[in-house]
């Protein structure tokens, strides 16, 4: 991923996700982003404990034309910030 991680704790840009850099995501640019940065945060020594709670393309689609946009995104992303304060901190891995 690059440089650009947008506000929160260490949650990506939409400019992260966007490989092709056309303004907007397909599903498989999605997926491909996300595989990326769990690879890379991994690389780090930074597993992602919480993937599995992480919100899935058709959910972010919120106007179902098989694409996101960035406001798509960032809706999504202050939707899971919202969700993510809520939820039970998980306990370190060891």
């Amino acid at each position: 991923m690059g440089p650009g991680y947008g506000p929160g704790r260490g949650m990506p840009a939409f400019t992260d996700f966007d490989l092709d850099g056309n303004g907007s995501l397909t599903e498989q640019e999605f997926y491909q982003a996300r595989a990326n940065r769990m690879a890379e945060r991994a690389q780090q020594g930074y597993p992602m404990r919480n993937a599995g709670k992480a919100p899935d393309f058709g959910t972010i689609d919120l106007n179902g034309d098989d694409t996101v946009d960035p406001e798509e995104f960032a809706t999504a992303q202050a939707e899971h910030r919202q969700q993510m304060m809520q939820a039970p901190m998980a306990p370190p891995a060891r």
